[in-house]
């Protein structure tokens, strides 16, 4: 499940520009605490990795940047996507939230205004999808971590391998066949994120294809792809006009 998550405040919204992790820390803070326990302390196990199978967008709105502050500020409405493979897990969030008056976000105090469940069906297994948060895949040489981008085949060889582990944790099912491909003319623009201040991340915004069942395309689209979907990484949607003019 997919939720749109309509935020208002009396004043604008003041955040670092790095704010994923502050993003983060509201969420599970909004979550009741068996849930956050388990998505914080236990997770869904394949093998040696373990996944949250949550993931979240960057925050939509109006907004003023200043790079020297390196501080960003939002109007008075924003808002933000969610989604899990666990429906009881954002029915907690929504829950948590629609009972506080007021909610702390950083340093600002803001209200929920309302609660969209977005419908994206699928009926091919061939789909266009949008990130409308940046895409992270890496893997760990020699003690160092190896970020890849999208003009490397190297870079949907692992989403893709990725995204059968989170399969294989949902369904029970191994080897999902799944194909991930650019789109001809489409530029990938470079997002890095410094994670609690110091932690660089380098992630990936633009258009792909997704070839594969639409079960597992539907699965892509509740729990994102790619690496640190959890910290606010590899939520994608289906391109339509309300994430054009977004």
């Amino acid at each position: 499940m997919k939720l749109k998550l309509t935020f208002e405040s009396k004043e604008q919204v003041k955040l670092p520009i790095h704010y994923n992790y502050i993003l983060q820390g509201f969420i599970y803070n909004n979550l009741a605490k068996p849930f956050a326990d388990f998505l914080h302390n236990k997770g869904y196990r394949y093998r040696n990795q373990i996944f949250k199978l949550i993931t979240f967008s960057k925050i939509y709105g109006k907004k003023k940047i200043f790079k020297k502050s390196r501080k960003i500020v939002f109007g008075s409405s924003f808002h933000i996507y969610i989604s899990a493979i666990d429906t009881s897990i954002l029915q907690s969030i929504v829950l948590e939230l629609m009972q506080k008056e007021n909610l702390k976000l950083d340093k600002n105090i803001i209200s929920l205004k309302s609660v969209e469940v977005i419908e994206e069906p699928i009926t091919s297994n061939k789909t266009i999808v949008k990130t409308i948060s940046p895409i992270t895949i890496h893997e760990s040489l020699n003690r160092k971590t190896i970020y890849y981008n999208p003009y490397q085949e190297k870079f949907y060889k692992l989403l893709e391998e990725n995204l059968r582990k989170k399969i294989a944790v949902i369904t029970g099912k191994e080897n999902a066949e799944i194909s991930i491909k650019s789109i001809e003319d489409v530029k990938y623009k470079k997002i890095v994120t410094y994670y609690k201040n110091n932690f660089v991340i380098e992630a990936w915004d633009g258009k792909f294809i997704i070839e594969a069942p639409p079960e597992v395309i539907k699965i892509a689209l509740h729990v994102g792809v790619g690496a640190r979907n959890s910290q606010g990484f590899g939520m994608i949607a289906i391109p339509e006009d309300r994430w054009k003019r977004e």
